[in-house]
């Protein structure tokens, strides 16, 4: 019996300090880009952060990863407007974003979540025929211009191109 006893009091004694401990942080915090980079706010309550330098896709996401970023899922309106806008304000012809046919049939493009971005989405660039670079073969990628209208263009993932990149949640 005294064995049992001191059993009970062994596990009700660890079973306290377990809850008396104080609770880990479960969430953490996230990796921002340095500040030696300029981080924009934009009105749609999003980050982000624009290189001016020439980058094919493949180390357009390299370079927003390892400065704690993703290049951009700008599938609406609204979000590619706004980031239009700044790119704009900064320089550049043209942006990637984040959306390719690359994996899949050409023409079939996706957004980097796996959304689909259809063919007749309001958001390619019509009055040019936009999306018209894709075809069996080729890797093609999805930017959007600065200087010829509002909308997204399609074009070979190996060109280079200006990188916006949008700083992780969180920061």
């Amino acid at each position: 019996m005294m064995h049992s006893s001191s059993l009970y009091f062994f596990l009700l004694v660890g079973i306290s300090a377990v809850l008396a401990a104080p609770a880990e942080e479960t969430s953490a915090k996230p990796k921002c880009p340095p500040s030696s980079i300029a981080t924009h706010l934009l009105s749609n309550s999003k980050k982000y952060f624009f290189h001016e330098k020439w980058l094919d896709f493949d180390d357009a996401k390299s370079f927003c990863k390892t400065h704690h970023g993703r290049v951009p899922i700008l599938d609406t309106r609204a979000d590619l407007d706004v980031v239009r806008a700044k790119a704009k304000d900064i320089a550049g012809v043209a942006w990637w974003v984040d959306a390719s046919d690359v994996g899949r049939e050409p023409g079939q493009f996706k957004w980097a979540n796996g959304q689909e971005l259809p063919l007749n989405s309001s958001l390619w660039f019509k009055q040019e025929d936009q999306p018209n670079s894709f075809g069996p073969g080729k890797k093609t990628c999805v930017v959007f211009s600065t200087w010829f209208g509002r909308s997204l263009w399609d074009e070979n993932c190996g060109d280079a191109k200006y990188v916006v990149c949008q700083a992780n949640d969180g920061c």
